[in-house]
């Protein structure tokens, strides 16, 4: 979308059009329920960046992206990640850029629809890359590594904010997000822990009217110390189980997600380490009960198994 929902006092209706969704939303600003903001961290101590609300249409389900600088003039190293979500988020994801110079990347500041009017995906759309800061599945949420370590982030970075809501109601809603990124000095940071993922997205297919279960494998090519591990499903996925593969250890179950709205955040101590040509297997099991066969995809009525992890890196 190129534009932003502007709360002007003097603004009584507003008619706003997305261009990349090509869907005119028609709504009272104050009729916006109110949200209270996150409060956010001290100058010193963290940074805070805001998804202004915007309406998700009755029936509809709405994921947008909104590049934002963070404002950092140096690397920070963020230790705690706080977020806070208007009701009915299916998800919120932070994502970095390798190359933040790069001129396909998307204008900073202007919000980007992920949907096609009929919901589907916008397969021309751009997002970050080369890096993930935070993921969040539920509408409040505070994640706080444990002490001494955290993710690095460069020194005037952008962070691509996406935000995914579902409305099943006959009424417009609205989503916002905050995000808070708490900082520690560069000397008191014992690991610098970056993010990874692996995904099922070759081999998901779910048959209508069945139950299934997919197993996907993936081998390291180099060693890799593993801190911390969550799971990503859709609602037809109600089993993620992650598995060793290869080693003294071949077969341990590692981490297992029972609930697709909660999934747990399971820390490693000492660090789970996967040596070369070792990896990991997710087993994720999904009830199709719909009439129509299921692939992988982004929108709340297709699936997903993703398996979300941060390993200690050197810098």
């Amino acid at each position: 979308m190129k534009n932003t929902v502007l709360k002007l006092a003097i603004l009584v209706f507003m008619v706003v059009y997305f261009s990349s969704c090509e869907k005119t939303i028609e709504y009272n600003v104050e009729d916006i329920p109110d949200f209270a903001a996150l409060p956010a961290p001290p100058s010193d101590q963290g940074y805070q960046l805001h998804i202004p609300a915007f309406p998700v249409p009755s029936n509809f389900e709405r994921e947008v992206f909104l590049r934002l600088a963070i404002g950092n003039s140096e690397d920070i190293y963020v230790s705690r990640y706080e977020v806070i979500c208007r009701p009915n988020t299916h998800h919120f994801i932070a994502y970095g850029y390798q190359n933040e110079s790069a001129d396909y990347h998307p204008d900073i500041g202007v919000l980007r629809d992920q949907n096609l009017p009929d919901g589907r995906a916008n397969l021309g759309l751009t997002m970050g890359s080369g890096a993930l800061y935070c993921g969040v599945q539920e509408p409040e949420y505070d994640l706080q590594f444990p002490e001494g370590m955290a993710v690095k982030i460069p020194a005037n970075s952008t962070i691509d904010m996406n935000s995914h809501y579902f409305n099943y109601t006959d009424d417009i809603i609205f989503g916002e997000v905050y995000l808070n990124l708490w900082t520690i000095p560069k000397e008191d940071v014992k690991e610098v822990l970056e993010y990874d993922d692996i995904d099922n997205e070759d081999v998901l297919f779910l048959p209508k009217n069945q139950n299934t279960t997919i197993t996907y494998t993936e081998t390291f090519n180099r060693p890799t110390q593993i801190r911390q591990m969550f799971a990503h499903m859709h609602k037809r996925g109600y089993l993620f189980d992650v598995y060793k593969v290869g080693g003294a250890d071949d077969g341990e179950l590692l981490y297992q997600s029972l609930d697709y709205r909660h999934p747990p955040n399971t820390f490693f101590d000492p660090p789970l380490l996967v040596r070369a040509g070792e990896g990991l297997q997710t087993q994720i099991s999904y009830n199709n009960e719909s009439n129509r066969d299921i692939n992988f995809g982004v929108t709340s009525e297709d699936e997903m198994g993703i398996l979300f992890y941060s390993k200690i890196t050197n810098e």
